[in-house]
């Protein structure tokens, strides 16, 4: 399986920048036909400012729309999209992008610099209270003429490039004047850039997108249609893909991966990125502001043993949030061992009953999810009510920390600093533990603008040894995402972030 290449410098960065590596012949492509993707859940809408984070859901519905200024290959690669280059200064503090001309909005406007300094600038503007902001390490956009866009950066930054590389609710680019002028209906009704041109959204029923015709990328892309239903159940999601009423489903319970496995009518996607399956603590709520209980929390969640029982050996367990494909390896996490009995103890010292609430998707994965760690839970004198509700507000309790226990991913990016200064730094908006730690936020600006390799991977094995000896996020699985489609579907890239993008993708009968 492919893993996206482990370049952490500058040089490399711009060495691997435009690298693109020969394929076996493969069949041509078809044009013509019809896609539904079933996904987890609706969508919070396509206006970053009003919908405040995206989903590997909305990202999927997304990136039919809207488009990033780089791509990765499926070999980690820098490619162009609707950038034709990025350029540092000596340092990197300054980026350059070049951008492709002849682009066009939906709407038959021109894409040009200025758009994509409006875009980063309103994620930017405090006044607009946009969480994903702690995601940028940008000072400012700037666009001296409409084909060239100036980064300003906060320092040097090496991970530019391929942060924006990534589609996210931060890189997928909108046209902010017409957004303006339409208001709020504009989260509804996306204008963008891509492959594809809004239709319909039926509120928690469907999405629909029509080819583009004027799309430039001229050979795609080769589907005519393309709808997204959001299917919450996991099983019923499973189904409507047995049946063929979907074509592709986004798919994380490990029962329906292995049964599609033996399928021969189904084919199974699979993508190991950075990131991590995690169980976030609320370090500002009582009694998780107690380190002992945090610690004896984490003792006696037997990890390893819960994932091989939920994920069927799906999903590995590390000790670190980084993933085998982000280039960094500790020797030495300082991860707290499974102990139930010490984790008694600490519960003993602290002195008081132990009554946590774990909050958790509303789907067979997330009650299992949140049965084992209760029980883990019991065995240390720790009682847990596990309280359950649809996705949507799962992240909205847990970014204005309205959770003590809660489920949550790391997603997979192609550099590990966004999500690590966003999760872990004292000043972070969406910081939801609540956690503040100096020698934390030192070491997590050491990885975000050291240009030496080694340095930053240094900082940020030092950086895991403090997070889990207090303790504030734990590590439950490796951040593996699965996609199942039926046998005609071809063209699906990796399975960045969990989204699934069919620009490329294609049917036969």
């Amino acid at each position: 399986m492919a893993l996206f290449s482990r370049r952490f410098g500058l040089a490399a960065a711009l060495a691997a920048a435009f690298a693109v590596p020969a394929f076996a012949q493969a069949p041509a492509p078809v044009r013509g036909g019809a896609l539904t993707i079933g996904v987890e859940s609706d969508f919070e809408g396509f206006d970053p400012i009003r919908a405040g984070v995206y989903s590997n859901s909305t990202v999927t519905a997304a990136s039919l729309f809207y488009e990033t200024l780089m791509r990765l290959d499926d070999k980690g690669n820098l490619i162009p999209a609707l950038a034709l280059s990025m350029t540092p200064n000596e340092d990197g503090s300054v980026w350059t992008a070049k951008i492709r001309p002849n682009v066009k909005w939906h709407d038959g406007t021109p894409f040009t610099a200025q758009a994509v300094a409006d875009h980063f600038n309103r994620l930017l503007d405090p006044a607009n209270r946009f969480a994903g902001r702690a995601y940028l390490a940008i000072e400012k956009v700037e666009a001296p003429d409409d084909l060239t866009a100036v980064f300003r950066m906060r320092g040097p930054n090496a991970a530019l490039p391929r942060t924006l590389a990534q589609p996210t609710v931060t890189t997928l680019i909108i046209p902010v004047k017409i957004a303006q002028e339409k208001g709020a209906d504009y989260n509804r009704n996306p204008v963008g850039t891509g492959p594809f041109v809004f239709k319909e959204w039926r509120a928690a029923d469907r999405l629909v997108a029509e080819r583009n015709p004027n799309y430039w990328d001229k050979d795609k892309p080769y589907l005519d249609r393309v709808t997204v239903r959001p299917l919450p159940d996991s099983d019923a999601r499973y189904a409507s893909l047995v049946k063929g009423d979907v074509q592709v489903i986004w798919e994380d319970r490990a029962e329906n991966i292995v049964k599609a496995k033996k399928d021969k009518n189904l084919r199974v996607l699979q993508w190991v990125g950075s990131g991590a399956l995690v169980i976030p603590l609320n370090t500002q709520r009582e009694p998780l502001n107690d380190k002992r209980v945090r610690q004896a929390v984490s003792m006696a969640l037997n990890r390893k043993a819960n994932a091989a029982v939920l994920t069927q050996g799906l999903r590995p367990v590390y000790d670190d949030p980084y993933g085998p494909s982000s280039g960094i390896e500790c020797k030495d996490t300082g991860a707290l061992k499974y102990d139930p009995a010490a984790a008694r103890k600490l519960i003993a010292d602290y002195g008081k009953p132990v009554k946590l609430t774990m909050t958790v998707t509303a789907s067979p994965r997330g009650r299992e999810g949140a049965q084992v760690f209760q029980a883990d839970m019991k065995k240390a004198g720790i009682d847990v009510e596990i309280k359950p509700v649809d996705q949507t507000q799962l992240v909205k309790e847990a970014l204005t920390r309205d959770f003590q226990v809660t489920g949550w991913r790391i997603i997979d990016l192609a550099d590990v600093d966004p999500q690590m200064f966003a999760n872990f730094h004292s000043k972070s908006p969406i910081n939801f533990s609540g956690y503040n730690n100096a020698e934390v936020d030192r070491l997590l600006l050491v990885g975000r603008t050291s240009l030496d390799e080694n340095k930053r991977k240094a900082a940020y094995c030092d950086l895991i040894k403090i997070l889990n000896d207090d303790a504030v996020w734990l590590w439950s699985g490796s951040n593996i995402d699965f996609a199942i489609t039926r046998a005609n579907v071809h063209g699906i890239p990796a399975l960045r972030g969990g989204a699934v993008q069919v620009e490329g993708a294609w049917l036969t009968k």
